[in-house]
């Protein structure tokens, strides 16, 4: 075979080889999760009901966002009081990780919460809290139930 002749063999073969890597992957998240594939029109309908994907609740994101109220010239003068709460809730176990936006508009918690009333319970003490400085949206997260399907038998 001529190297030109190779040449578009082997490009031909990258090229069917990419789409069958496309076709497995989609395979596979269908036999995951078929709602995964249509994971824009799922948000906008009513929420699946339990499956055997659920998970439980292992921790909360807590993302925080300065309200209209939250100006430099009223957060400053309690940003003292604001870290030395988030420190006692990380030293009680209650607060794993925490970070400030880029944009510097809130800050984002990893919480050792699973319940939501709670952690903005707890949030909701702190001094940006109780001014109406600070707002939390909260997220619960849970391991990621689509890796069970590593500990099923594989088909024959």
């Amino acid at each position: 075979m001529s190297p030109r002749v190779l040449d578009k063999l082997t490009g031909r073969m990258d090229r069917f080889a990419k789409l069958a890597r496309a076709i497995g992957i989609t395979a596979v998240l269908a036999a995951i999760n078929p709602t995964a594939l249509f994971a824009q029109s799922a948000m906008s309908a009513t929420p699946p009901q339990s499956s055997s994907l659920d998970v439980p609740t292992t921790k909360l994101l807590a993302i925080g966002t300065f309200t209209a109220k939250g100006t430099p010239e009223r957060w400053k003068p309690l940003l003292h009081a604001e870290v030395r709460d988030t420190v006692r809730l990380y030293l009680a176990g209650k607060i794993d990780q925490w970070y400030i936006k880029q944009d510097q508009s809130g800050v984002v918690f990893v919480m050792s919460v699973t319940d939501p009333k709670e952690a903005l319970e707890l949030l909701g003490r702190f001094p940006f809290g109780q001014a109406g400085l600070m707002e939390f949206q909260i997220i619960p997260l849970g391991p990621i139930a689509p890796l069970r399907v590593l500990l099923t038998d594989p088909a024959k």
